[in-house]
């Protein structure tokens, strides 16, 4: 019996850090508010994966970060004893799920050329992120004239726009599904045009 309130405990435990890592401003957020002058922090939020993609400006510098589970599987690795692998492989895959987002081992930067990262922040400037309504403001799903589309399983965008004066964050649940099922929302057809935007840059080469 112990062992099955054990049991909860750390899966509750969890389940509650996967969420913390993705709800309010982290020690990540305030260290850019502090040390840049403009920032775009994009997290896809599920409960398998954690993953921020970073835009931020600094007078004329322009620069892009990822905070990503960074442990891979090698071919060296794969050479040691199973035991060892998994074990190697298992500590250092879930840390990410209890530690808040910070400029730790997760952050890394992502390094575009010159011209990459001025298009990049040209196009993110373009869609004006700072006046679009969220989900929050909104309402989640469709509006009482297109019931019959709600889900409980969808994924989500959340958006930090930070500035020394201010950190904002949008919220959007699902916007690619109920974009697609009722489509008109100017605040959802944004986050889905600069997570698109954002993914095209952050892709692995």
């Amino acid at each position: 019996m112990r062992f099955i309130v054990y049991l909860f405990v750390f899966c509750f435990s969890y389940s509650n850090a996967q969420a913390q890592n993705y709800l309010g401003i982290t020690p990540m957020h305030k260290f850019f508010q502090k040390h840049a002058d403009s920032t775009y922090i994009i997290s896809s939020a599920n409960q398998h994966h954690i993953e921020y993609q970073i835009l931020s400006k600094v007078g004329d510098t322009i620069s892009t970060y990822t905070y990503k589970s960074n442990t891979k599987l090698g071919p060296k690795l794969r050479e040691i004893p199973k035991v060892f692998r998994d074990t190697f492989l298992k500590k250092n895959a879930n840390l990410i799920y209890f530690i808040p987002a910070d400029i730790n081992v997760f952050f890394q930067p992502k390094y575009l050329n010159l011209d990459s990262l001025k298009q990049f922040w040209t196009k993110s400037t373009k869609l004006k992120m700072w006046s679009v309504s969220d989900d929050k403001i909104d309402g989640e799903g469709c509006d009482l004239k297109q019931p019959g589309y709600a889900i409980s399983d969808g994924g989500q965008i959340y958006l930090h726009l930070i500035t020394k004066d201010n950190i904002k964050e949008l919220f959007f649940y699902a916007p690619d599904y109920y974009n697609e099922k009722c489509p008109g929302r100017k605040g959802r057809k944004a986050i889905l045009e600069l997570s698109d935007l954002f993914n095209s840059y952050f892709k692995e080469k």
